[in-house]
């Protein structure tokens, strides 16, 4: 595997999730849900946590590379919400 520069950016390919990875131990995560949209901010602690993080920057099957601008117009969209 080559080594990934952060911060890089992922789509699960159902469109439901995006994600800004920004080391191999944290990542952004926005949720995406009809017009709502929610973020969350993960620190990979655990093994699990660790593992989950590779999954998204190397799944090619489940997850898509998308560019800073999609996750940044999505991220827009949270501010907006009332």
């Amino acid at each position: 595997m080559n080594k990934e520069t952060f911060p890089t950016y992922r789509k699960l390919k159902n469109g439901k999730s995006i994600y800004e990875i920004v080391s191999e131990n944290e990542f952004y995560e926005i949720q995406l849900m009809n017009e709502h949209r929610f973020m969350f901010h993960i620190r990979a602690i655990s093994y699990f946590e660790k593992i989950r993080v590779k999954e998204i920057i190397t799944d090619e099957i489940s997850f898509e590379k998308i560019e800073q601008s999609t996750f940044l117009a999505e991220k827009e969209k949270i501010d907006r919400i009332e």
